[in-house]
């Protein structure tokens, strides 16, 4: 469960990060986490039957997984289009 918290605090605070260029991203964030605050919420009073704990994992993961597309479409597009354009202008350049 810590590791679990520790990953909610950075994700509740991506979307802050996110906010100035990239809403859309910022904005599909927020319900997963929103659903990650009440599995906590539900796990400190003891109220998880074995389907929300299931369910709850699933969104945990599917957060996990959004995170990284959304990295991968952040930073790592944007750097291999730039590295394609160098390539580009080298090869035209010969």
């Amino acid at each position: 469960m810590d590791v679990y918290v520790v990953y909610l605090f950075v994700a509740t605070a991506t979307p802050l990060f996110l906010w100035h260029d990239h809403r859309k991203l910022a904005l599909w964030q927020i319900p997963f986490i929103a659903v990650m605050w009440l599995y906590v919420g539900l796990f400190l009073v003891g109220d998880l039957n074995p389907l929300a704990h299931l369910l709850f994992n699933i969104v945990f993961v599917a957060n996990v997984v959004f995170a990284h597309v959304a990295a991968f479409k952040i930073y790592a597009i944007p750097f291999i289009q730039r590295e394609r354009e160098k390539r580009k202008l080298f090869r035209e350049s010969k």
